[in-house]
């Protein structure tokens, strides 16, 4: 009896170090796979942002008419929530579930109840973009 309750022991401990191995491998891999530049766009709004490796971020928005405002900061992720500072320190306006649908398909929805939710395509940033851009002092 007393081996029989070692031997559940050692498979429930086993167990949970297995699960916990694989949610680690899928965050770890949510992460690599954010990592590159994306595009967002629909009839307001065109939308330009890199994450890079080590947790920096490029972001390209234009409204309406007129020039792109670039935006600089860090980006972190912790599990499926992605959030993130401007380099001035300030926060951004919202946290984001991430879901990336295929290698190309990113889908941020905000969680400060908006209900707003947008559609990435991985594509590079244009040069035009990054070099016609006002950068913005956040």
């Amino acid at each position: 009896m007393i081996y029989l309750k070692k031997i559940l022991f050692v498979l429930a401990v086993a167990a949970v170090g297995m699960l916990s191995a694989v949610s680690c491998s899928k965050e770890s891999d949510l992460r690599s796979d954010i990592i590159g530049e994306w595009h967002f766009s629909d009839m307001e709004t065109d939308v330009f942002i890199e994450f890079r490796a080590d947790g920096d971020y490029e972001l390209f928005q234009k409204i309406g008419a007129g020039r792109y405002r670039g935006y600089a900061g860090k980006w972190k992720l912790e599990k499926n929530i992605l959030s993130g500072t401007y380099n001035e320190g300030d926060d951004w306006g919202s946290s984001y579930r991430v879901d990336i649908k295929s290698f190309d398909t990113l889908v941020l929805s905000a969680m400060n109840g908006s209900e707003e939710k947008n559609i990435y395509k991985r594509e590079d940033i244009p040069a035009d973009v990054r070099e016609s851009a006002l950068i913005v002092k956040y």
